[in-house]
């Protein structure tokens, strides 16, 4: 019988970005997801909540590409995932706006659409990913840990 553990690699000694007087405080990033599906934004704003590597997450949601916008220019998230397809403002005019506002935020775009001609047009946009759905959970571990820095993903190791 295989017995699977899960690590979470952290570093207790992590300093946030001015808070040299908490070396025990683990750093904050903001994460910004605009998704039209509710679900969807539920299910990744708990994944955030139980990311806990070593960074905590504040999750902002946005329903549409313009609320997305209007939540960018209130304050610049650390990492934005996006949906291609959604009302009022679709994913691609929001990625070109939000590119305006902030072109070194990593954006991954997760979307159920198979339109290569939509995803190629996203990469050229500069996105850091592009996450078919349904996503795997542990794909997405790791590439928010590529995408920001102090982010480990989850390691897993397993014994006899």
């Amino acid at each position: 019988m295989a017995l699977c553990l899960l690590f979470l690699h952290a570093s207790p000694m992590a300093r946030t970005e001015g808070s040299p007087n908490k070396p025990f405080e683990r750093p904050k990033k903001r994460v910004l997801i605009i998704d039209d599906e509710e679900t969807i934004r539920q299910v990744l704003t708990e994944f955030f909540k139980s990311f806990s590597h070593g960074t905590t997450y504040t999750v902002e949601t946005a329903a549409n590409g313009a609320d997305g916008v209007m939540k960018m220019l209130r304050g610049r998230p650390d990492l934005v995932l996006i949906d291609l397809h959604m009302p009022v403002m679709d994913g691609l005019q929001a990625l070109k706006q939000l590119r305006g506002i902030d072109a070194n935020v990593p954006v991954m775009v997760i979307t159920a659409s198979r339109d290569s001609k939509a995803a190629a047009e996203a990469l050229n946009q500069g996105v850091f990913a592009f996450i078919p759905k349904p996503f795997d959970f542990g794909q997405l571990d790791h590439l928010v840990a590529l995408a920001l820095p102090n982010a480990r993903p989850r390691q897993s190791f397993s014994s006899a």
